[in-house]
This record gives C-alpha cells, sequence and structure tokens, in this order.
C-alpha cells in the first residue's frame, strides 16, 4: 500500500489561569504606553510571551534592535519549551496548523514574524523565506 503524507494536525498554545491573570496585567501596562510598566510586568514573569513580544515592538520602533532581537529570541525560547512533542516534527513535515484566530497562539506568531523580518534586515534572507514559509504553512489561510 502507499502512503500518502500526514494529516496536518492543529496546535494551541493553552494558558494557565495564572498566566490568563498576568495577561491582563500586560494589557493594561501595554495601554498606558510607559515601556517601563511592560518591563516591571516582565520582571515578574520573564517569559511571559506577549509582553515580551510588545516590548520587542516599542524597542524596535525605537531603534533599540539589539534589544528586541533578545526580546523575540526568548519569547521563541518560551514558546519552544512549550510546544506539544509532535509539534516539532509536524512542523518540519509541514503538517502543524497554528491558527492565528485562537488568541493563544498569536504571541508566537508575532515573534516567528519578527524573527523573520529581523533575520532579512540581517542579509539573511534565505532563513527569512524559510520562517516565511514555515508561517505560511502554520496558517495557510
Amino acid at each position: 500500500p502507499i502512503v500518502g503524507p500526514a494529516p496536518p494536525m492543529s496546535f494551541v498554545f493553552v494558558h494557565s489561569r495564572s498566566y490568563r491573570e498576568l495577561q491582563v496585567e500586560v494589557e493594561m501596562a501595554t495601554a498606558t504606553g510607559d515601556p517601563a510598566a511592560l518591563q516591571r510586568v516582565l520582571a515578574a514573569c520573564p517569559y511571559n510571551t506577549d509582553g515580551l513580544v510588545r516590548l520587542a515592538d516599542y524597542c524596535s520602533h525605537t531603534g533599540q534592535h539589539e534589544l528586541a532581537g533578545e526580546c523575540v529570541d526568548k519569547a521563541l525560547h518560551a514558546c519552544e519549551a512549550a510546544f506539544h512533542p509532535q509539534m516539532r516534527s509536524r512542523c518540519t513535515q509541514g503538517t502543524a496548523r497554528l491558527r492565528w484566530r485562537n488568541a493563544a497562539n498569536r504571541p508566537f506568531l508575532r515573534a516567528l514574524f519578527r524573527q523573520m523580518k529581523r533575520a532579512s534586515r540581517e542579509g539573511c534572507h534565505r532563513t527569512a523565506l524559510e520562517l516565511g514559509k514555515l508561517l505560511f504553512c502554520l496558517d495557510p489561510e
């Protein structure tokens, strides 16, 4: 018998209650427009992915690209540490799905997008292309 490619498998990040409560603090800190407020929240929880991506956005807008890159790296590391065991292999096969419509997935997808832009800015165009292809594969809609 001929075996075809594996069917796509959807994944969703699941946040604990304490993480969701911290997320409210991140949103309030972001609403103030004060990056120091966001940094205070991140001091309490240094691997809050949404907070890290939002701080990276701020740093990038102010020209602090190195610090923005560090925040994105940290956010990606936190997400990868939370991956389902099959997620990594499914990503390499192109059969993992991580939909944007699920709000919990957005920090990871935004961090990947920022990493793609960073790779392009640093002249790593092939890496940027591969990250773009991964983003498209994760959510082809």
